[in-house]
């Protein structure tokens, strides 16, 4: 079965920080908008969105069909909210960034220890991964969730896509992303949400977004990924995928990269 007329969409998050200090600043009570009522400014083009999620900035995009559309959308909202918290404070600035600790002082309200809104499932066991617990730690972390639609929509079809999101994505991901905090709360091998259109894949950490190279390595990766799917190439070494993702294990990571012909 192939992915027919596929898109591709995000909502990213970020940390707001102060550039002086280097401390993460809460977006609770800064950035406008919430989970499911995000703000739309009058000047942000169709599809866009803001919201506060812990205490990240997360935005999205519209569903995109190019790379240039991709890292054009992504680069907008990043400029946008860095004009938005400076002009509340012209110290402040974002950071995409796998994971920070934050200090206990931008920790006290509510939403600050709330993680996630619904859970997520791991595409291996089909079971919910666990669900953090926000007053247990001052680690926070920040994903860059991929969204994928295609018009034949079916579950099992997400399925085997995620898997392969995971060797075209997840694994290449380590040897670009050295963050290794990030697992301890999110972003295990196969982490998903099924969604009406397709589905939501969940590895990737903010930092893959920190640059425009990295935006079109993300790109890439995803062409790579259905492509395989569209030619019935499948995974072989799925244990070594997990383990890589998991343990961001850059040894096993290259490893596979080369086996696949996976280009960094």
């Amino acid at each position: 079965m192939l992915a027919l007329n596929v898109t591709i969409g995000a909502d990213p998050e970020l940390f707001i920080i102060n550039s002086k200090t280097g401390k993460v600043v809460s977006s609770i009570g800064l950035i406008p908008g919430v989970k499911g009522d995000p703000y739309v400014d009058e000047c942000m083009p169709r599809g866009f969105g803001l919201e506060t999620d812990n205490i990240l900035a997360e935005f999205n995009i519209p569903p995109c069909r190019t790379k240039e559309e991709f890292v054009n959308s992504i680069e907008w909202m990043k400029n946008y909210i860095r004009s938005f918290v400076q002009a509340k404070n012209p110290d402040y600035d974002i950071k995409c960034s796998a994971s920070e600790i934050v200090d206990d002082d931008q920790l006290q309200s509510s939403e600050a220890k709330l993680f996630g809104c619904s859970v997520d499932y791991n595409a291996y066991t089909e079971d919910a991964n666990p669900k953090p617990k926000g007053e247990t730690t001052n680690l926070r972390s920040a994903g860059c969730h991929i969204h994928c639609g295609y018009d034949n929509y079916n579950p099992k079809t997400s399925l085997d896509l995620i898997k392969l999101f995971d060797l075209y994505l997840g694994v290449p991901s380590i040897l670009i992303d050295g963050d290794d905090r990030r697992r301890k709360l999110y972003g295990k091998a196969g982490a998903f949400r099924l969604t009406s259109y397709g589905f939501e894949y969940r590895v990737l950490s903010s930092y893959m977004m920190s640059s425009v190279k990295n935006i079109e390595r993300m790109w890439t990766w995803i062409d790579n990924a259905l492509y395989a799917f569209n030619h019935g190439l499948f995974c072989k070494d799925q244990h070594a995928v997990i383990e890589a993702i998991n343990k961001s294990d850059k040894k096993i990571a290259e490893a596979i990269c080369k086996k696949y012909n996976i280009a960094i």
